[in-house]
C-alpha cells in the first residue's frame, strides 16, 4: 500500500469513528444532520453509515441512525476486562440480595448515565434500567451522585451539552438549584430521586470513586414510591448502599 492510499484509508476510518462519536453525542441522527454537523457531502455520510450498518455498528430506524449492538458486544468485552467494572457486577447483585429492591451500576459516558449492571432477581426489569440504556444525570439519583463527585467544570460542560430537560413535574430545571442539591449530596453522602425522571419511581444513589478521586461510576437502589416514602426507611437503605460502595472501593483499592 503506497502512502497516498494509506492516508486515504486512515482518513476513511477516522471519518467513520467521528460519525459514531457524533451519533453517541446526539443520540441518533439522519444523514442530512450528520452531513451538516461534519461539513461533508450527504453521499459520503450515507456511504459510511451504510457500511457501519452492515456490520451492525449502527442501526437505522426510519431515517435516523443510532449506535448498534456490535458496539455493545465490543463494549462488553472491555467491561469484563476492566477490573472495577467486573467487580461492580458482584456488588450490584450483593446489594440486591441485601435490600430486595432493584439495584444498578452505571457509568458516566458522554455526559449521561449508561447502565452497565442491573440486578432484580425474578422481578421483571424496568425498561429504563436495561443494559446500555442512557439517562440524564441531572434528574436521576445515580446521575446526581456522580455529578456531586465531579469537578464543577465537568458538571458545567455536561449541563451545557445536554441542558436540563424536564421529564416530570419534579425534575430540577434550574442550574443554581441543582448545584445547591449537589452540595447537599456531598454533605450527606448520597443522592435521591423522588419522581424526577419517572412518575412514582424513587431511587437512592451513591458514587464510587478511585483513590485519586475520579469517578468510577455509581450504584443505586430503585423502587416504587410507596416503598421509599418513609424517610427513616430511605435513610436505612442509603446507609446500606453507602456501606456497600465503601466496601467496593476498598476491595478495588486492594486489588
Amino acid at each position: 500500500m503506497d502512502r497516498e492510499t494509506e492516508s486515504k484509508t486512515l482518513q476513511t476510518t477516522a471519518t467513520s469513528i467521528e460519525i459514531l462519536e457524533l451519533l453517541e453525542e446526539v443520540d441518533g441522527a439522519g444523514v442530512s444532520a450528520v452531513a451538516e454537523r461534519m461539513d461533508l457531502p450527504k453521499s459520503t455520510v450515507h456511504g459510511h453509515l451504510a457500511t457501519l450498518e452492515t456490520k451492525q455498528f449502527v442501526v437505522k430506524r426510519g431515517d435516523v441512525y443510532y449506535l448498534g449492538p456490535e458496539l455493545l458486544r465490543l463494549g462488553n468485552q472491555v467491561r469484563t476486562r476492566k477490573e472495577g467494572l467486573v467487580l461492580a457486577r458482584e456488588y450490584t447483585e450483593r446489594l440486591f440480595d441485601e435490600v430486595g429492591f432493584r439495584t444498578t451500576f452505571a457509568v458516566e459516558m458522554g455526559g449521561q448515565a449508561v447502565f452497565i449492571h442491573t440486578a432484580s432477581g425474578n422481578k421483571m426489569g424496568w425498561a429504563h434500567e436495561r443494559l446500555g440504556n442512557r439517562l440524564y444525570l441531572h434528574n436521576t439519583a445515580i446521575g446526581k451522585a456522580m455529578l456531586a463527585a465531579m469537578p464543577r467544570m465537568r458538571v458545567e460542560q455536561i449541563l451545557d451539552n445536554w441542558g436540563m430537560p424536564q421529564e416530570t413535574d419534579h425534575t430540577i430545571t434550574d442550574r443554581d438549584e441543582l448545584f445547591a442539591e449537589l452540595e447537599e449530596i456531598r454533605e450527606q453522602g448520597y443522592a435521591v430521586n423522588h419522581e424526577e425522571n419517572i412518575k412514582d419511581l424513587y431511587a437512592i444513589g451513591v458514587a464510587a470513586t478511585e483513590q485519586s478521586g475520579s469517578v468510577i461510576g455509581g450504584f443505586s437502589i430503585t423502587g416504587p414510591k410507596h416503598s421509599f416514602s418513609d424517610s427513616t426507611r430511605e435513610r436505612q437503605l442509603a446507609d446500606v448502599l453507602t456501606e456497600q460502595v465503601n466496601e467496593y472501593e476498598l476491595e478495588l483499592s486492594l486489588a
